[in-house]
C-alpha cells in the first residue's frame, strides 16, 4: 500500500537518509527527526513536499511528541517508525567506564523505548502500524570488543519480541534489522585504516562491507505492507556474518 507516512529518527545518518530517499521514491511521506538540523533540512529540500524536517532529540519525549504531531498535521497520518538512532562502542568490558556503559544504553535502548512510546498511541488507535529498530550482528555473533554494544542491541531485540506479542491485537508490528559493518559516517573512524577495512571485508562471507542502501531496503520492506505477516523478527543484513566468520579466501584452479 503506497502513500503511507513514517517517522524516521536519526534521519541525518547514512541509513536514515538512505531510507528516507527510498520511502519517498516509492510514494511514501516522511518526517525526519535529528539534532543535525542542517543535514535534515538539506535532505528534506532534496525530497520535496513528501518530506518534512524537525530539529529534535530522540532522547526527549517532547521532541518525539512534536514529531508524531507534525506527521499527523502535515501528512494526515502516521503509519510507523524507523528508529535509526544508535552508537558504536568498541571497547572491552574491563576498560569501559560505568558512564560509557550508561551512555551506550541511553543512546541505543532508551531512545528506542521513548520513540516507540511516543508513536504507539496513534498506531494502536489506527489498529495498524509497523515499527523497525536497528540492532547489530554482534548481538548474536560473538565479536571481539563488542560487549557493550552487544548488550545494548541485545536488549532492543528482546524488547522487539515482547512488544510484537503485546501489540499484535492492534495489528502493530515490531521488527529489527541487524546489520554487519556498514559504511556510514558513524563507522568512518573504524574504516580509515586500510588494514581495518580489509579485515572487516574479509570476515563477512560475501566479501564486502554493507552500504546504507542495503539496510534501508530491509527496513523499507519491514515498514511496508509486503511484510504484513511478519512481526517479532530480527532480520540479519550482514553479508552472512551471523552465520559465521568467513574463512580465508583462496584461489582455486
Amino acid at each position: 500500500m503506497a502513500g503511507q507516512a513514517f517517522l524516521i529518527t536519526g534521519a541525518s545518518g547514512g541509513i536514515g537518509g538512505a531510507l528516507a530517499r527510498r520511502l519517498v521514491a516509492r510514494g511514501d511521506s516522511v518526517v525526519l527527526l535529528s539534532r543535525n538540523s542542517a543535514a535534515i533540512d538539506a535532505l528534506a529540500d532534496s525530497l520535496g513536499p513528501a518530506a518534512i524536517a524537525l530539529d529534535g532529540d530522540a532522547g526527549r519525549e517532547d521532541d518525539l511528541g512534536r514529531a508524531v504531531s507534525l506527521g499527523l498535521e502535515t501528512h494526515g497520518r502516521i503509519d510507523g517508525l524507523a528508529h535509526c538512532v544508535g552508537s558504536i562502542h568498541l571497547k572491552p568490558l574491563h576498560t569501559t567506564t560505568p558512564d560509557e556503559f550508561t551512555r551506550a544504553i541511553h543512546v541505543n535502548v532508551t531512545t528506542a523505548f521513548l520513540a516507540c512510546r511516543a508513536i504507539l498511541p496513534e498506531l494502536r488507535k489506527a489498529r495498524s502500524g509497523s515499527i523497525v529498530l536497528i540492532s547489530t550482528v554482534a548481538a548474536q555473533q560473538g565479536l571481539n570488543h563488542h560487549e557493550v554494544i552487544a548488550a545494548a542491541k541485545g536488549a532492543l531485540e528482546a524488547m522487539v519480541r515482547s512488544a510484537a506479542i503485546t501489540h499484535a491485537r492492534w495489528n502493530v508490528r515490531f521488527n529489527c534489522v541487524a546489520p554487519g559493518m556498514t559504511e556510514t559516517p558513524l563507522t568512518v573512524p573504524l574504516l580509515q585504516s586500510e588494514p581495518n577495512r580489509k579485515f572487516s571485508e574479509a570476515i563477512h562471507p560475501l566479501g564486502r562491507l554493507g552500504r546504507p542502501e542495503d539496510i534501508a531496503a530491509a527496513i523499507a520492506f519491514l515498514l511496508g505492507e509486503d511484510s504484513s505477516w511478519i512481526t517479532g523478527q530480527v532480520l540479519g543484513v550482514d553479508g552472512g556474518l551471523a552465520a559465521g566468520v568467513a574463512p580465508p579466501r583462496v584461489t582455486v584452479g
